[in-house]
């Protein structure tokens, strides 16, 4: 394969389903902010519902007695930003690895992939997973995962700023990445009771995108009239209405209820910045990663090139996996099926799909990759693909598609390619040495 791959992924998008758990999350468990229904608008939202838990003991949420604005002075909207004074803080992160076709970017040594632009699929899905760990953990994170790249707060501040615009608007627009953004030194802000319109946090989130781009720093807090919103809480607030609009057919609430502390946890802890130039993609060793989380749904489903419903996958799955019983077993069967019999055939891209590939038995590492994802996704077993630059022992470098089959903890390697590679194990390339492009659950080449 060649470097044609990369150019036709990097403009690529994918729709990224994500689980029902997650969608229950931003649909009941909200704490500190009340999306419902709100009457003098089109696309009128109804979550007003009644809450048994708070996860912060210092934030209510009233919502029988909101305090309805009628209306916003948004000539009056100003971002101050001070740039005296810091926190020390300690590191806290979470890991999201997205496809790397859902970005366009720049390929660096050691495996680094720092995106240029990326699809609003994939700062919606970081916005869902922010969302998740504030309620789990109170603070934000430090950082974001996206594509393989880590984006500190500030900097997904203006991916969800963006989005937000889009998403208003009706665009679907890639968003172009801005890296170096720095905290603010000063948040603060001021108890806040009121209602904002949809069109309202679509001015604060332009707000914020014009201030990022003038100042490369995130402001201290919005003014909302009389009331100041804090840097942390406005983050959060921005990543719950993307969360919010992912399971409910990518629309965006047509009003929010905001009844939020000034002494409220989540602006008592402020993000460590993450220096852009240190971030690192996956290290080079991790064949075998690590189960993070993840979500599964999206690693058991069916795509063009991935036929996990078709009865002959099915079928052939089954006779496979039959005579084994643990998911290990299933998975090494069904790896050590495509490498004894599909011979290899050097070709660019996706040819045959799993079907195909199945029936003439014959594929280059896209197609066989496509038939050990679809066999494993059809006996039950998540599996996803991974894109990457290898050196091979042949002495050749091209880029390179595998597969990785999820058994209890562990994502196992699955590359079927050559004959002395067995499940988790790689022999016909360099495993040192190799640039890691993007984990994904489906291709678009």
């Amino acid at each position: 394969m060649s470097n044609k791959i990369l150019l036709l992924a990097m403009f690529c998008a994918f729709f990224i389903s994500m689980s029902a758990s997650y969608a229950n999350d931003v649909g009941y468990n909200i704490n500190n902010i009340n999306f419902e229904k709100n009457e003098n608008l089109n696309n009128n939202v109804d979550l007003n519902r009644n809450l048994s838990t708070n996860v912060y003991n210092d934030v209510k949420l009233n919502s029988s007695e909101n305090i309805v604005v009628q209306s916003v002075n948004l000539n009056s909207v100003d971002i101050v930003s001070n740039l005296s004074g810091n926190n020390n803080i300690e590191n806290d992160s979470i890991n999201f690895i997205l496809k790397e076709s859902e970005s366009s970017g720049l390929i660096l040594a050691a495996g680094e992939h720092k995106p240029s632009k990326l699809s609003q699929s994939s700062v919606v899905d970081a916005s869902i997973v922010i969302n998740s760990y504030v309620s789990k953990h109170g603070k934000l994170p430090d950082f974001v995962k996206i594509s393989a790249y880590k984006f500190s707060m500030p900097e997904y501040l203006y991916l969800a700023s963006k989005t937000i615009q889009c998403q208003y608007k009706k665009s679907n627009s890639q968003i172009n990445v801005k890296y170096n953004v720095k905290n603010p030194k000063k948040p603060t802000g001021t108890n806040i009771n009121m209602k904002i319109s949809s069109s309202s946090y679509y001015k604060y989130a332009t707000k914020v995108v014009n201030f990022i781009s003038k100042h490369s720093t995130a402001p201290n807090y919005l003014n909302l009239g009389s009331n100041k919103m804090q840097y942390q809480t406005f983050i959060y607030i921005f990543a719950k209405v993307l969360a919010w609009g992912k399971s409910n057919g990518n629309k965006l609430p047509s009003s929010l209820s905001l009844n939020v502390k000034k002494t409220s946890n989540i602006n008592k802890y402020m993000p460590k910045y993450v220096v852009d130039g240190k971030n690192k993609a996956i290290s080079s060793n991790e064949l075998n990663s690590n189960y993070n989380g993840e979500l599964l749904e999206k690693y058991l489903s069916s795509s063009k090139n991935c036929q996990v419903n078709d009865k002959e996958i099915k079928s052939l799955a089954y006779q496979i996996t039959k005579k084994h019983k643990s998911t290990y077993d299933k998975a090494k069967a069904i790896f050590d099926w495509v490498r004894d019999k599909v011979n290899y055939s050097f070709y660019y891209n996706t040819k045959y799909g799993a079907k195909k590939t199945m029936t003439k038995r014959v594929g280059n590492c896209v197609d066989q990759s496509h038939l050990i994802v679809a066999l494993s996704r059809a006996s039950g077993i998540a599996s996803r693909y991974v894109h990457g630059t290898c050196n091979f022992t042949s002495g050749n470098t091209y880029g390179h598609v595998w597969a990785q089959i999820k058994v209890g903890n562990t994502w196992y390697v699955a590359d079927s390619t050559g004959s002395k590679n067995s499940f988790g194990v790689i022999k016909n390339w360099n495993t040192n040495s190799y640039k890691l492009n993007g984990i994904y659950d489906s291709l678009s080449f």
